[in-house]
């Protein structure tokens, strides 16, 4: 009798990890569609109106080529990463230039997105932008 129980106690465990795993593998999505959703949480969480969700759509299009294009970028620099580590010696000029490097890219998308979200700010009602400082604080304390 205790042979029973625990072989269905084993296939009863196979079952959840296979139906877990299972489930999980819908979960994972694209950047693009990850960038989509965060989008259209966004314009339904804070009532967005005609205006405000072309606004989001003309930034959430351009963010989506823009993670399409970047897919490469990282690829090459987690290959130069995978580089590094596997010297012998830790080249410390080539994880400068890399950061330095990084650092240009992040600068170069920060110079391009402000402007749109801007654009973006001056549209939003303070009841809009009390719910985005509740969301944030939330953020925060979790």
């Amino acid at each position: 009798m205790f042979c029973r129980k625990s072989k269905l106690m084993k296939f009863a465990a196979l079952v959840a990890v296979l139906a877990g795993s299972g489930v999980m593998m819908g979960c994972h999505k694209s950047p693009e569609e990850r960038v989509e959703k965060i989008s259209s949480r966004i314009a339904s969480k804070l009532d967005f109106n005609e205006q405000q969700k072309a606004l989001l759509k003309e930034i959430t299009d351009e963010l989506k080529q823009d993670v399409t294009q970047n897919q490469q970028l990282r690829r090459s620099r987690f290959s130069e990463i995978e580089s590094i580590v596997m010297s012998t010696d830790i080249d410390q000029t080539k994880i400068k230039e890399f950061a330095k490097g990084h650092q240009n890219h992040m600068e170069a998308m920060t110079d391009k997105y402000i402007p749109k979200i801007a654009a973006l700010h001056k549209t939003l009602s303070p009841e809009q932008k009390t719910k985005i400082v509740e969301k944030m604080q939330y953020f925060q304390q979790h």
